[in-house]
């Protein structure tokens, strides 16, 4: 009971939909063992699997080591051999996407009692047939040529395409959803010598259909006058037509379900019993892998980020900007926490100028999750607000050294003349000039522009969009030219 207690009050409802979704990969796993043409490869991986969790456990280092040398080629292998099934999967996770047709009910497949009689009088004259009805997979990749129609499910019609002495009659008709789609179509021909023995090409192309997709194909044959059905990776012969019946009866309740029965109701009743053991183990995993009655406690450093501070505030230099929070909590919370995400978020937007006293322990800890904080240092902390003053400078230019004679300086022009700048207003500044940085006069001959990057005052800032460097004017006089000497004449 205190196990049932302690699990009832940590439990939490993302737990739930965690083993909700747990649930239904095992299920697909599952199904898809169950389906698989590798299942004796599947085994041998889960065996190796064991295998090198209990190496690790009785810590066997060499084998570990061993495993996980060969991890990478490993993956390759098993790509290579599971890549048809891994491509049915992905192929039927691609048809989970039609959500509104899965939820809106289908309709009854009413050509049962039809196909029996078509395929039972085709048996009694010996004459071949393969039909193949679609299952919830595509199968345009696995099927070759064909004739594309859109009939109805008849015994004279099916007559004509497996005449003998019809063109199509050594193909397959394909019937969805109660129409016939195509005819006359090559499907894939199995390799399974063991299950086709002495049977001839049609059951060969209907059990390779069958290992590669979820459809189901009747094969008559033409030399025994016999019935067999090809099912996932599986051929079996019909012994009567009630039997034939009863197998195309579970065929189309799953995937032509009756339109009395809700989504809901086939989501709960179809393969109940691996639903439940699927739910089980995800059960199981959650309370090994997840579940954790005792509480652990971690130290962290969690910014302080203070929002919403009026334009007109600036926040002293002296304010902390981190603390140091201790958060204790489970272990599976601690998993998924990421520590650069927390932070303490102070809102600024009623606070004046002064000091302001305030706990971190009654601030609101973002993105702390299921965490509880036992410890914050500082727990107290005072936010200090100065009113910033806003002002014009006049730019001074500083200059070093003379322009180089006989050239004299005429002016020198900053451009812009003046700067906006804001300070704390408690730290006024003494000064209505900006100076710049001294600019070498020796090195100018003529006039120019220089750049030359302001001095700022402590404490003292640029508003906003004034840049930190401005363009300086230097006017230069050069020296007059001297007049040309007059030469002297010598008269004749």
């Amino acid at each position: 009971m205190d196990f049932v207690q302690e699990v009832a009050r940590s439990f939490r409802p993302a737990d739930a939909f965690d083993i909700a979704l747990v649930a239904i990969f095992v299920y697909t796993g599952l199904t898809w063992f169950k389906e698989t043409t590798s299942r004796s490869v599947l085994v041998g991986v889960g065996l190796l699997t064991l295998v090198y969790f209990a190496a690790r456990a009785l810590d066997m280092f060499m084998t570990v080591f061993l495993f996980q040398a060969v991890f990478a080629v490993l993956l390759i292998a098993l790509v290579v051999v599971f890549q048809e099934d891994l491509r049915r999967a992905f192929e039927r996770l691609a048809a989970l996407g039609t959500v509104t047709d899965r939820l809106r009910p289908a309709t009854e497949f009413a050509e049962i009692d039809s196909l029996v009689e078509i395929a039972s009088d085709l048996a009694a004259k010996k004459v071949g047939a393969l039909i193949v009805l679609k299952g919830e997979e595509p199968l345009d990749r696995h099927v070759d040529g064909g004739i594309p129609m859109d009939g109805h499910i008849s015994k004279p019609l099916l007559d004509s395409i497996f005449d003998p002495h019809s063109m199509g009659h050594d193909g397959a008709v394909i019937i969805e959803k109660e129409r016939i789609r195509q005819f006359a179509a090559h499907l894939p021909l199995s390799k399974n010598k063991k299950q086709i023995g002495t049977r001839g090409t049609r059951h060969s192309a209907a059990l390779g259909l069958s290992e590669v997709s979820d459809a189901l194909c009747i094969v008559v044959s033409e030399e025994r006058g016999e019935i067999s059905l090809a099912q996932r990776s599986k051929l079996t012969k019909m012994g009567t037509p009630a039997e034939l019946k009863s197998r195309l009866v579970r065929f189309c309740e799953k995937h032509y379900p009756h339109r009395s029965r809700s989504f809901f109701s086939r989501l709960v009743r179809e393969n109940a019993l691996l639903k439940c053991a699927s739910l089980a183990l995800a059960c199981v995993a959650w309370s090994f892998i997840v579940y954790d009655a005792e509480t652990i406690q971690q130290t962290v450093l969690v910014p302080i980020e203070f929002v919403n501070k009026r334009s007109e505030l600036v926040i002293d230099d002296a304010t902390p900007g981190e603390a140091r929070v201790t958060l204790s909590g489970y272990q599976r919370t601690f998993n998924l926490l990421e520590p650069r995400d927390l932070k303490f978020v102070i809102d600024l937007n009623e606070f004046d100028e002064g000091s302001h006293r305030l706990q971190l322990d009654e601030v609101q800890l973002q993105d702390e999750k299921d965490l509880k904080i036992t410890r914050v240092s500082p727990r107290v902390i005072d936010v200090v607000l100065h009113r910033q003053v806003s002002m014009e400078l006049t730019v001074e230019p500083t200059t070093i050294g003379r322009v180089p004679p006989p050239r004299a300086l005429v002016s020198i022009t900053p451009n812009p003349p003046k700067v906006g700048v804001t300070f704390i207003k408690k730290r006024a500044i003494g000064s209505q000039r900006i100076y710049t940085e001294p600019i070498d006069l020796g090195k100018i001959d003529k006039s120019m522009t220089v750049k030359a990057k302001l001095q700022l005052p402590q404490d003292v800032q640029l508003s906003g969009g004034v840049s930190s460097t401005i363009e300086v004017r230097v006017e230069v006089r050069q020296p007059e030219a001297a007049p040309p000497k007059e030469q002297n004449s010598t008269p004749e």
